[in-house]
């Protein structure tokens, strides 16, 4: 495997928080949709996701999103109980976006009347309240999957010993105390190991021959 290949640790990494990202900002933006809609002669009153649960479709964005931001800054074990917490609003945002929750009769004759002085209306269920379920369901899965692959993710403190340890040999290459005794040894201190081979001088004692009979 190549150094620039993704490790898995990168690739799990990437499968969880691209559904929960998605999943987070699509329950900001389809519970902020109409959810409902009054409908008369004349009238067309929309009633938005935030409005039909009290906000609570809107909270259960917000914190999905505030989650996953805690999921890049902490270590392994913040992660998974995040993770945890987030599978938690994912079911949460899926049971809003199923159940039907409809706007109070009150919320609704009200509403109408700001617009209109009818007194028969029907109230008709778009197809948004579906969209934020299925928005909650992909912030469950980030959220599982956060809670089961978050000790196999990359750790940040991996580049910071990594540099210490290449800083560490440099400090060690570089020191004088070693360039000298290499000088001792009769090697070449600036011969680098596995290009040139150092060899000690030939050094013998005078009246001895070398291996072609001089002295």
């Amino acid at each position: 495997m190549s150094d620039d290949a993704p490790r898995p640790g990168t690739r799990l990494r990437g499968r969880a928080l691209v559904p929960g990202l998605l999943g987070g900002a699509l329950t900001l933006v389809t519970g902020a949709q109409p959810w409902w809609r009054a409908t008369a002669e004349g009238v067309d009153v929309a009633f938005t996701g935030t409005a039909t649960t009290a906000g609570l479709a809107q909270a259960l964005g917000v914190v999905a999103l505030a989650g996953w931001l805690l999921v890049l800054v902490l270590r392994t074990r913040g992660r998974q109980v995040v993770g945890v917490l987030l599978a938690l609003a994912g079911v949460g945002a899926v049971l809003v976006g199923s159940l039907g929750l409809r706007p109070s009769d009150a919320a609704v004759r009200t509403s109408v009347r700001q617009v209109s002085l009818v007194e028969q209306y029907g109230l008709v269920a778009t197809g948004w309240s579906w969209a934020y379920a299925a928005a909650g369901a992909l912030v469950l899965a980030g959220g599982v999957l956060v809670a089961v692959t978050a000790p196999r993710w990359p750790q940040r403190a991996d580049r910071f010993t990594r540099t210490a340890a290449v800083a560490a040999a440099t400090a060690a290459e570089d020191d004088p105390a070693a360039v000298w005794r290499a000088q001792d040894a009769g090697l070449d201190p600036t011969t680098t190991p596995g290009s040139v081979e150092a060899t000690a001088p030939d050094v013998r004692p005078e009246g001895t021959r070398g291996h072609d009979g001089r002295e």
